[in-house]
Parts: structure tokens; sequence; C-alpha cells
């Protein structure tokens, strides 16, 4: 439009390699007008960015300067004027930040709130996935969007998200303006038997309990309304109520809940609604706790209105004010040989129980129950009768449980003592129990002394955290792992390696190793480096490479023959990159049969896992020090029974 224009000059002028006065910079690309015969005045342009405004702009700025000049009868028919644009050249730029950077003064792109990066690339922060990055109240939830995040208040309470408070039930169902449903009709249970006032000290922590909730089960049904001592109830502040439970004609009430800790029975307090139900039970409006870890406690006297179903030794008896299960006087035997304790192997723990009424009628008046670890005591339980039970982790050395295994199980053994008192003279006896599971790929990581053993931990914004290991076997049923510091391998050998996840909601996810590769160095980046698995398939160039699963469940399983590096190349050590990935929306298990399939989409970025070092016979002699590799530790895990037994010894 201006090429023919003689009295008109239009520059591209990269400002990073010409030096121009009197520029603002202040947005990408922007325009300046020199007028001719000014060596220091800049017109900026601040119009729409369109053409047509752009040219009507550039007319009335020639018009008004020729006017100018003839006013001062400078004009002689030609006046020269300059409109320069400038843009950003160079890598780094301006131009060249991402759409959701600001491009500072000096031409450095900075991601904005939101986002992580270095300007030139932008991803969005998941606020969500660690507390330290939100500002939402304890209790919200946390809510990821693209750039922000938004909190919002539990129900019960009211807020912006960032801030909550309670809402009590007289504000929140006023008469004449909306109607609740009957919380004796409308809750959630609490069944927990640790509950119980008479179970010990432990971690558990009530803050998430937000709602109307019931009681129910063998650890009691209603709240105690007298000063817990703290460390029982499975937690460490045990939480009682303050004041007395209402009757069915008064309806809801307010009361206080108070946690008891280091002898102050209200260290820390709580709100709590409760209403009377037909059927002689009580349900609580909890608001949560307002610290960990503190526990709502359970009366073990309180089971059912106003008895719990007592067994055929019992009968329901009110003593000193309060209704409970007492043994029979006809109820007669003595007998030592008919002590047969209940015991449970269950996934996490072991309990073993004993009828309270049999062991009263053979003199235990004041039972004192525990297992080798003295501090694994026992507590009372109502089931169909009375019973005093204690519990053991499987865990090897907790509460001095003993773990032993062979090719197939692994046992778990203690030894419950019982006496009449804590001074014992006679009828001192000894129960010993254990409880054998069959081993799987984990189970055996858990019992072995030091397994080879690399773990990591995965945060997934909304879905948890996830715990991913990876352990070296030495069989086809992955349930005998390498243990020490180094995985000695004969030149025909193979190498088994299995992949699991042990912790986190698996019902939306499945576990897909995508690279696994060799190096003769533990740093990850070796150039020297061997793939066994490549994009989720197995090195098709090794025959001796077999991938049994992959993508399919919350595990994966590879195994080769053992090799080593050419060279001066002793030790090997193993990398495993993987992913997480959604098999509710995604195809998960990798194709490996040639044709090029559509890739499963991955819930985060790639984790990686490292084992090692794995060396063959006859070059352990150029190994210096093999560095132990890998995380140890104790982990929960599944356990499904085989085998119970227990054995009695009696000492008079």
């Amino acid at each position: 439009m201006y090429e023919d224009r003689k009295n008109v000059v239009i520059a591209k002028i990269d400002i990073t390699a010409n030096e121009v006065l009197l520029t603002n910079l202040e947005h990408y690309p922007f325009f300046r007008f020199f007028p001719a015969g000014s060596e220091t005045e800049v017109v900026p342009y601040r119009g729409e960015r369109t053409l047509d405004a752009f040219v009507q702009y550039l007319e009335d700025q020639i018009m008004a300067w020729k006017k100018k000049f003839l006013i001062q009868g400078l004009y002689k028919g030609e006046i020269k004027s300059s409109l320069q644009v400038f843009f950003v050249l160079s890598k780094g730029h301006c131009s060249d930040c991402h759409l959701n950077a600001a491009c500072e003064q000096n031409h450095r792109c900075v991601c904005q709130e939101g986002f992580s990066g270095d300007g030139l690339s932008c991803s969005d922060v998941d606020e969500c996935a660690s507390p330290d990055l939100n500002h939402c109240h304890s209790l919200a939830t946390c809510a990821n969007h693209h750039g922000n995040y938004s909190c919002s208040c539990p129900d019960g309470y009211s807020g912006d998200g960032f801030h909550c408070e309670v809402v009590r039930l007289a504000d929140k169902c006023s008469q004449g303006s909306r109607s609740c449903p009957n919380p004796c009709t409308t809750h959630s249970v609490l069944n927990q038997y640790w509950r119980s006032t008479s179970y010990g000290s432990g971690a558990n922590c009530d803050k998430d309990k937000i709602g109307w909730y019931r009681f129910v089960g063998s650890g009691g049904e209603r709240m105690p309304e007298t000063c817990v001592p703290s460390n029982k109830c499975n937690t460490n502040a045990s939480m009682w109520l303050k004041g007395s439970h209402p009757t069915t004609t008064v309806g809801t009430v307010t009361r206080t809940a108070c946690a008891s800790w280091l002898g102050d029975c209200c260290q820390w307090s709580s709100t709590v609604e409760i209403k009377a139900c037909p059927g002689g039970y009580y349900v609580y409006r909890l608001y949560g706790t307002p610290e960990c870890y503190l526990s709502y406690c359970t009366d073990p006297k309180f089971i059912g209105s106003p008895c719990p179903e007592c067994g055929e030794e019992e009968e329901c008896q009110l003593v000193n004010g309060d209704w409970g299960c007492y043994c029979r006087e006809e109820y007669n035997n003595t007998d030592l040989s008919s002590l047969e304790p209940q015991l449970e192997c269950g996934a996490n723990e072991i309990k073993v129980s004993m009828d309270k009424c049999l062991l009263n009628k053979m003199g235990f008046k004041k039972i004192i129950m525990h297992l080798k670890d003295y501090s694994c005591a026992g507590f009372e339980e109502q089931r169909n009768e009375t019973v005093v039970s204690v519990v053991t982790p499987t865990h090897n050395g907790q509460c001095g449980t003993q773990l032993t295994r062979n090719e197939t199980h692994a046992t778990y053994s203690n030894t419950l003592y019982l006496a009449n008192g804590s001074v014992v003279r006679e009828n001192e006896i000894q129960i010993n129990f254990h409880c054998s599971y069959p081993l799987d790929m984990e189970i055996s990581l858990e019992t072995a002394i030091q397994p080879m053993v690399s773990s990591i931990n995965i945060s997934v914004g909304g879905t948890g955290t996830f715990t991913v290991k990876m352990a070296l076997y030495r069989d086809t049923n992955y349930t005998s792992p390498y243990e020490g510091s180094m995985a000695v391998l004969s030149a025909q050998a193979r190498l088994y390696v299995g992949v699991m996840v042990t912790r986190g909601d698996l019902s939306q996810f499945v576990l897909r190793m995508e690279h696994c590769y060799a190096t003769p160095t533990s740093n990850a980046s070796d150039p020297l480096k061997y793939f066994i698995i490549q994009n989720s398939c197995p090195n098709p160039a090794d025959s001796t490479i077999t991938v049994p699963e992959n993508g399919v469940s919350a595990r994966g399983q590879f195994s080769l023959q053992v090799f080593k590096f050419v060279g001066n190349y002793p030790l090997l050590y193993l990398h495993c990159d993987i992913q997480l990935c959604d098999n509710s929306t995604q195809d998960c298990q990798p194709d490996c049969s040639g044709i090029r399939s559509r890739r499963a989409a991955a819930v985060e970025t790639e984790y990686s896992l490292h084992l090692g070092p794995v060396v063959r016979e006859g070059y352990t002699s150029l190994v210096g020090s093999a560095a132990s590799h890998g995380s140890q530790g104790v982990w929960m895990t599944l356990l499904i029974p085989a085998v119970i037994s227990f054995s009695l010894h009696a000492f008079p």
C-alpha cells in the first residue's frame, strides 16, 4: 500500500540488535511513529490492531505533520515520515513466550501464576497434589483447574473453601425453611472394635469423620461420659463426651467432645450433636477433630439396648447403675484343657481371643493377658459372649512375633501369656500360636530379611498416593527375592524382575513398564545401556527376554538370561521407567505385534526405579565394594491365611 509513497518509510527492526531511543516496550509487536525533521520525538500507536485502523492513523499523522511544517514555513512539498515496526526475532524473545507466560522488560519469559516451566514451555501446576501448594481449609476439598484451583467446604460446613465454619443443625434445618433427612435412618456406621476404651494406643485420626454416625460392634455403641485416659481407643488423644446422652423425648442436643492428653481431660474439644433414636441407640453428628491423632471412643459396657446379646454362659444384669452381661452363677467349668482360644489370621493382623466367663470361673478375676512384648496387652470385646483379645500385626518383630518361611509359605508365631493379676505365683499359662500364609511376589519381599528392592512414592492429584517397588527374584514364581547388597548369578542363570504397586487405590489404574534397561554403572543416564523393554515391548533382538505381565494389573514381570557388558564392566544395574495407566479410559495393555497401535495416555509422567548391582560368577573379584541399593522397610501387605495352629502349656 505504501510501496510507492516516497514520504513514508516502514521498517521492521530487531530491537535486540538496534539501539532505539525513547521507546517504552509494552506489547509485541509494537508500533512507533518517527516524524521527519525531529531526532527525538516519538509518537506511539495505541489504536486497534487492524489494517484499516493503522492506515487511518498513519494518514492522520502525515497530514498533521504537513500542517505543522506549513505553519512553520518549512514544507517544500516533500516530508519524510518513518514508522518502524519491531518484532523479536531471536530465540528467547517475547514472541517465543508460551501462551501461559508473560514477557518481562528484559525480554525474559516467565510462566504465569498457576503454571511452571522456563517460560518457553509452561505446564499446569496441580495445587491439590500437596497441601503446601494450596491455601484450602484443612477440611475442604481441593479441585485443580487449568492454571488455578478451587476449594469447597465439606457437608456440615459453610464458607469459600479457604475458610470453613460449622453449620449447626438448627441453622441448616430451621423450621419452615427446609426439611432434613432423619439421622436415625440416614447415617454412616463406625464398627471398629478398637474404639473401645479398653483398647490401647495407636495412630488413628478421625479428622475426616464429618456427618451423622452410629457406633456399633463389639467395641461399644455409645460414647463414654467420663474422662478417658490418653493413649486409648487406638489413638493418642482419646475423645469422650462431656455431658449426658439425651432421651428420645428431648430430640437433638448439642454436647462437647473432649480429647484427653497428658493428664488434661479436655486438651482439645469439638462440638457433637446427639439424637436418641427409637430402638435404644444414639446417632452422633461429628465435625471431625481439631488435630491428629484424635479418635472418638466407645464404651464397651454399652452394647445394644439395654444389654447386648449375652452368651449362653452370661445374663444381663444391672450393676452399679450400668447394664451389662455377667457370668451366670451356675456356669462352672474349671477344666484347664477346655481353654480353646479363638485364633483369627487376618490380612494385616492376628487376633487371639479368650472367653471371659471361662477365665473368671477358673479363678482369673483380674485377667492379665499379653504377648511376648508385654505392651501388646489384652482388651475386652463383646461378641456373642464377652471375650478378652490380644492383637499382633503380621510383621516380624512387632509384639515379639517371629517370622519363618519356606519355599511356599510364611509363618508368623508368638506366645500368649495369661495370668491372674500382675503378680504370678500359680496358674501361669502360655499359649503358643501361629498363622501361615502362602507366598506371592509382594509377600515374599515382606518376609525377606534384606531384599534387593527399590521403592518410590507417586502422588497422583485427586486419586491419592501410590507406592511402587521393583525387586530381583531367583525363581519363575517370583517368590524368592535376592537378599543382601548384591546379586551374584551364574552365566546360565536367569534374572527375574518384578515391579508392583503395593499401596494406593487400584480400582482405576494399572501398572505399565515403559522402558527397562541395563547399564554398567548405577547412573541411569550412562550412554552405555542395553534395552530389555522399550516402548512397553520386549527387545525383539534378544530371544532370552520374556514379559509374562505388563499393563494389565498392579504388577509387571520380566526375565532374561544374565549377561555382562564387554570390557572391564563387572557390574550390572537395572532401571525401569513406569507409568500408571487409567484402564477405565485407556487401552493400557501394549500391542507388541509389530502393528503400531494407539498409545495409552498416562496420568502423570514416567517414574523411574533403579536396582543393583548384579554380577556374574567369576567376576566378583573385580568388584571393589558393592553399595547397597534400594529402600528397605516394613510394608503393609495382603495375606491369605492358609494354616492356623496353637499349643497350650501350663506351669503350676
